[in-house]
């Protein structure tokens, strides 16, 4: 595995305690009723799909120039819109309890993943370039 790739990867999931362990912390006063398991399957859920899909951009990253990797990028965001529908999904045909506060937690974990996925896309933008400068 690339030295990059593993980097990336390895900074997702370190993120993903870290917003994991705040999510956590705020759901223990706030909502103390919410379902650990839940939580726990919201973690792992994007903690997994964010490092499979940082693995799909630093793959096409190498092998793509910056026209197409903008395509890559919108690949990733239909591909985890229709992922996280089929989670939710998933929730609602087997657990319709309290609704609303899966939601708030999955929105939460949405959002501070997209933000550590933009920083991480950053990153893999930057490398791309100093490849294409260090080539000419």
């Amino acid at each position: 595995m690339d030295l990059t790739k593993s980097r990336l990867i390895v900074s997702i999931i370190a993120l993903g305690l870290i917003i994991g362990a705040c999510i956590g912390g705020v759901l223990y006063f706030v909502l103390p009723t919410f379902s650990q398991n839940w939580f726990v399957a919201i973690l792992l859920f994007f903690t997994v799909e964010e490092s499979l899909l940082l693995s799909l951009v630093h793959n096409f990253s190498k092998k793509k120039d910056k026209k197409q990797l903008i395509n890559i990028y919108m690949l990733t965001k239909v591909i985890k819109l229709f992922t996280a529908l089929g989670f939710i999904l998933i929730y609602m045909l087997t657990d319709k309890t309290d609704m609303k506060s899966f939601v708030a937690v999955f929105i939460s974990f949405a959002l501070l993943f997209l933000a550590a996925e933009t920083f991480l896309f950053y990153k893999i933008e930057k490398q791309l370039s100093k490849k294409i400068e260090s080539d000419e």
